[in-house]
């Protein structure tokens, strides 16, 4: 069905009170006419009546990546790293399109002891089978767990598990594991659905590349790897093992690495990729207005800060870092770095948790007082170099923008545009000056990985004081079972930041995702924490029309 007729669709359900669901399925008994143009009762009766075909060859094209590319179910670096890790593990929870947490992923339940937030119990689906045909177990949960918290591996799946005893988990039958943790922690389950939490099969250790390491891939997803080269592709055959009924519907999925935005657009238009993740907005138009081409866009919390260490200079003087705040033109950055793909900022991260503060003020320019701020803190005239690379939507853009806009008040900002490689290097989390992509996450998840010390992404070397207040205050929030109690704790938390920290959050970018018009499953509106509607839960969901 064309996007036109799925808007009028919508249009008549809001007008009828219903959900388009409901529309289309009355419209496809016949009980219900609907009164747009070509026919739509009979499209809805398409529209329901469409089943899911097998077969074929899903080539997606990936922004950014590089020849340090990894594999691994539960770290990722780059995009590239994002689609091979999902095609190839699972979760135990997950996030529906609205960014809810729903019980469809390898857990058939995972429930705390009453009144005890310390003390959770984890319940496996039976029967499901590893890539290799061994069934998943408790062992296996277990050892997931056990390895994503391994302090030595600094895995970005374990950032938000701190609450996590190696010596806690205990297995109570061959399907339930008994997790008692360091201390109470309401968030364990956002925790255990982000997708770099995959559950791997006892013994999984994946240390190099070559075809010892392709042999230990394993994972319970729906396809398994067959080759991998870093910096150029991946290829990924059908699970013959996978437990949901009739998914996936590839043959095969083919992740390729496009670091350069045109090569990616061009493949797309010229049919040598059938998905091209993140066009850029410029094209856009370009995608739309080919025949055999889409675009899917997906409102997101993604985020491509400009990052300022708090503990070098000259951003460890607090007054700098305010300047340069009050220095973005957020509109302006969202007009022209997205072309208005997305919504502006306010300097804090995780705008879809309801724990978000959105009664703090809007940050808005102000060029005379952030003058006045770099003369008090002795920068005036203030000369620095900002870093950054190709690694998602908004990222390089935001930060030519942003450079254009600090003249103004007297900076010279030095764009440097970075291969990924060079980038996500031996100076990755050193720059002083440097811009990144996160993806959607609520706030506490987002706090583990970025912004504590013990952080594995911790690019501000967030907080600027030795004091421990902010760490006090994250574990608190965590023990905290009263949600208006939590709130309180989260929202100083985010005050403090949004006073003293070192991200400068512009806006939040929009999904742009490029797709071949035979590319059917996709879904309109997913709250995406990554790009293709999650490169399509593992690319299970989608399938050529």
């Amino acid at each position: 069905m064309r996007e036109d007729e799925l808007d009028r669709i919508d249009e008549e359900a809001r007008s009828r009170g219903i959900s388009r669901e409901d529309l289309l399925k009355r419209a496809a008994i016949g009980g219900l006419a609907l009164a747009t143009s070509g026919g739509l009762a009979q499209a809805a009766r398409g529209a329901v009546e469409a089943k899911p075909k097998r077969g074929g060859t899903f080539r997606v094209g990936c922004a950014g990546g590089s020849a340090k590319d990894i594999i691994d179910g539960q770290d990722i670096v780059t995009n590239p790293d994002q689609a091979r890790l999902v095609a190839g593990w699972e979760t135990l929870l997950n996030y529906d399109k609205n960014y809810k947490l729903q019980f469809n992923g390898l857990a058939e339940e995972i429930s705390a002891e009453k009144n005890n937030a310390a003390v959770w119990t984890i319940r496996v689906r039976p029967g499901i089978e590893f890539h290799n045909g061994k069934t998943l177990t408790a062992d296996d949960v277990i050892y997931s767990l056990r390895r994503l918290i391994n302090p030595k591996l600094k895995l970005f799946g374990g950032a938000a598990l701190s609450t996590l005893s190696a010596t806690g988990m205990k297995k109570m039958d061959k399907y339930t594991v008994r997790l008692n943790l360091k201390s109470k922690d309401v968030t364990i389950l956002d925790s255990l659905a982000q997708y770099v939490a995959g559950i791997v099969p006892v013994g999984y250790s994946p240390n190099a590349i070559g075809k010892a390491t392709i042999k230990q891939q394993i994972g319970t997803g729906p396809y398994k790897l067959k080759s991998f080269t870093p910096g150029q592709q991946s290829v990924h055959v059908r699970n013959p093992n996978y437990w949901r009924t009739g998914q996936p519907y590839f043959d095969q999925v083919i992740v390729l690495d496009f670091p350069d935005d045109t090569a990616r657009v061009n493949a797309l238009l010229g049919g040598q990729i059938d998905a091209g993740a993140q066009v850029p907005p410029a094209q856009v138009p370009v995608v739309q207005g080919h025949s055999g081409t889409k675009i899917l866009e997906s409102p997101t919390a993604q985020w491509t800060p400009i990052c300022m260490r708090v503990d070098a200079a000259p951003f460890n003087d607090v007054r700098v870092r305010q300047a340069m705040r009050l220095i973005a033109d957020r509109p302006q950055i969202v007009a022209q770095g997205l072309a208005g793909h997305g919504h502006i900022g306010n300097d804090l991260y995780a705008p879809f948790d309801v724990m978000y503060d959105s009664g703090l003020p809007q940050r808005h320019q102000d060029i005379a007082q952030a003058k006045s701020l770099l003369k008090a803190a002795g920068q005036s005239n203030l000369t620095v170099d900002l870093q950054t690379t190709n690694g998602a939507l908004g990222q390089n853009e935001g930060a030519q923008v942003f450079a254009q806009q600090a003249k103004a008040a007297g900076v010279t900002v030095n764009v440097k545009v970075l291969d990924s490689g060079t980038f996500y290097g031996s100076n990755y989390l050193k720059w002083t000056f440097s811009t990144d992509f996160w993806g959607t996450r609520n706030y506490l998840q987002q706090v583990a990985a970025g912004s504590l010390p013990t952080s594995p992404y911790n690019e501000t070397h967030w907080p600027d004081t030795a004091d421990g207040k902010f760490k006090s205050l994250y574990t608190q929030a965590l023990s905290t079972v009263d949600p208006k109690k939590r709130a309180e704790i989260e929202h100083e938390m985010q005050k403090l930041e949004y006073d003293n920290g070192g991200y400068i959050i512009w806006g939040f970018s929009n999904f742009l995702d490029g797709y071949s018009t035979k590319v059917q499953g996709l879904v309109r509106g997913d709250k995406g924490v990554i790009p293709l509607n999650g490169f399509a839960n593992g690319f299970r969901t989608i399938w050529f029309g």
